[in-house]
């Protein structure tokens, strides 16, 4: 019991420093993309400070993990570097006993994540997408950005090439109107000021020399344009208080399992009912054509190419089968395209779901991993976690990255594609376990057993291939 406590109590100094300097950097990453939109909204600290809390329970399902693996990496680094594990080799305690209780914190701590990320996750996903939407339907114009087409606005796409920081005037100006009684309408402007009326539900712009260009409704193929020299463009439905709504629909990063199985049983019901519907309709009248075409022919029996009025009955017969053929074709590609359109949506939410548990038990994964490697590293500093750390979580996300992009495609299944990295990396993680428990490497690299586990297996094979001949012989 004395040991548990003492290996246990190495892991969590590692552990909380690796999950806050980790934290840290997802926090930094976040700050530097959304802080100056956000300040520039005139928040209060209190709404700031929820925006920060509600987006910090991502980050921690992506850092969790990854603090696991550094604290292993670096409390059995530290304990082998200060021949420690030696010590308790000699006094008859095996590697295994020791990892023991990492292991059975490291599934705690798996279960306690796929509660993290079923329930506390997706609601925390879901109120930070409506307070965002919130927020940049509050002085929307914070958002526009020089030189990028701003899309925010309802009905109105807007493009400016130019922002004076000190005076808030915007020059070169775009603005697509898409929404309206008329037709469309390009305006075009040299600068513009920004107000807002009707107590902050429109923003105006206030137009600088510049051009109205629309289509003639009439005449499509004509347009009207028409110079200014000061004119005001209203963006309505905009506010400048801040306004929660609450959003019925919710994405699959926005739900837990129970509610995504849900809507991947509602997919398997459209997809069957599709395939029903053409099975019933589509089909027999595209055996019907195909029957009535084999057992037609302008060609006559005696092989005379002579027209005659029954010749003529059948090219129209044949003319109308091709029509109805291609008719029938666009719609065998559309029923072929909402079916796969279904499957994607299916692929998408078991992705998901599988994704929730996977991550999960990537934390006993990476106890398997960051063991051996931090016993056999023989040494415990910052540096020596952080890079093998690195390594084998990068190794990780590219392989559940590129997984979840082939489900999505329809390339791999879900499972496949969500849990090969656990496969990968755990496969290695018990061989390094294994081979640190028959000590046959003590004196090699982490990188040198890998290499060596893998160049006797070379070494066995090429030895069998060469004893067959003299065995046949």
């Amino acid at each position: 019991m004395i040991l548990v406590r003492y290996v246990l109590k190495e892991h969590l100094a590692p552990f909380l420093l690796a999950l806050f300097v980790i934290t840290f950097l997802f926090v930094v990453d976040f700050l530097v993309t959304i802080l100056d939109n956000v300040l520039s909204k005139g928040l209060p600290l209190s709404t700031v400070l929820e925006i920060f809390a509600l987006n910090i329970v991502w980050m921690l399902s992506l850092s969790i993990p990854m603090a696991v693996l550094v604290a292993c990496l670096m409390a059995f680094g530290r304990l082998s570097g200060d021949q420690e594990i030696t010590a308790m080799k000699a006094a008859g305690i095996s590697p295994l006993a020791m990892m023991r209780p990492v292991l059975l914190v490291g599934i705690l701590v798996s279960e306690l994540l796929i509660l993290f990320n079923n329930w506390l996750l997706p609601e925390a996903n879901h109120r930070s997408v409506e307070l965002m939407s919130a927020v940049s339907r509050k002085k929307p114009h914070a958002f526009i950005d020089a030189g990028k087409l701003t899309t925010q606005f309802p009905g109105v796409q807007l493009w400016v090439d130019r922002i004076d920081p000190s005076t808030g005037m915007l020059y070169g100006i775009q603005i697509f109107e898409t929404e309206g009684k008329g037709p469309p309408r390009v305006v075009l402007a040299d600068s513009a000021s920004m107000d807002y009326a009707d107590h902050g539900a429109t923003l105006m712009l206030r137009l600088k020399s510049g051009e109205n260009h629309m289509a003639d409704k009439d005449d499509p193929s004509g347009y009207f344009r028409i110079r200014f020299s000061s004119e005001d463009f209203a963006i309505k439905n905009v506010n400048d208080r801040l306004e929660r709504r609450d959003r019925k629909h919710r994405s699959d990063r926005e739900m837990p399992v129970d509610m995504m199985l849900d809507v991947i049983e509602e997919a398997k019901k459209n997809e069957a009912r599709i395939v029903k519907e053409s099975h019933q309709t589509l089909f027999p009248d595209l055996v019907h054509l195909r029957e009535f075409a084999l057992g037609d022919s302008i060609v006559p029996k005696n092989g005379k190419w002579d027209i005659q009025a029954d010749s003529l009955r059948h090219i129209r017969a044949l003319r109308d089968v091709a029509i109805a053929e291609r008719t029938r074709l666009r719609l065998v590609h559309r029923t072929s395209e909402r079916v796969t359109s279904e499957r994607k949506r299916q692929a998408q939410y078991w992705v998901e779901v599988h994704k929730k548990f996977s991550t999960s038990v990537a934390c006993l994964i990476f106890v398997l991993i960051g063991a051996p490697l931090g016993i056999m590293a023989r040494k415990g500093g910052i540096g020596t976690g952080v890079i093998y750390s690195i390594a084998f979580f990068v190794l990780y996300w590219v392989c559940l990255i590129g997984g979840e992009n082939l489900a999505d495609r329809l390339i791999v299944s879900p499972t496949l594609a969500m849990w090969i990295s656990n496969a990968i990396i755990g496969t290695i993680g018990i061989l390094l376990t294994w081979k640190m428990v028959r000590d046959r490497y003590s004196g090699t690299t982490p990188l040198g057993h890998v290499k060596n586990f893998f160049g006797n297996i070379w070494k066995k094979i090429h030895r069998k291939k060469t004893s067959l001949p003299e065995e046949n012989s």
